[in-house]
């Protein structure tokens, strides 16, 4: 009896464990709402820098998706931050936020729609 408790224990202290979710929000317009002058909100643009450089929503920080450093600079990402991410499509994006999920962000939201999207 005891064994079957302490296996009922175990179970719900695992399946209670908060786990590391990616949003998605389906208009990238929808980043209207946030405060980005709030530092816990961070807008991340996984485009290239030429991209980057051509056009961006305002305040969004570049890390380059393609970039073979890019593993290694997201690891210096605040985990207690919020990371709302967008790429020029959608694709991108999608890749890095599970990177971030990967590396224990808990806060991730993937801007589906990406900039082409923000520009129409």
């Amino acid at each position: 009896m005891k064994t079957i408790f302490l296996l009922i224990g175990i179970f719900l202290m695992v399946a209670c464990q908060s786990k590391t979710e990616t949003t998605s929000i389906d208009s990238v317009n929808d980043v209207e709402r946030i405060d980005f002058n709030d530092e816990n909100n961070v807008l991340l643009d996984v485009r290239t820098p030429e991209e980057f450089q051509a056009g961006s929503i305002p305040n969004a920080v570049n890390i380059d998706y393609n970039s073979p450093e890019f593993d290694s600079l997201i690891k210096d990402l605040d985990p207690n931050k919020t990371y709302y991410v967008y790429c020029q499509g959608g694709v991108r994006s999608t890749k890095a936020c599970t990177k971030l999920d990967e590396i224990g962000l808990k806060n991730v939201v993937n801007l589906k729609d990406g900039y082409k999207d923000y520009k129409k």
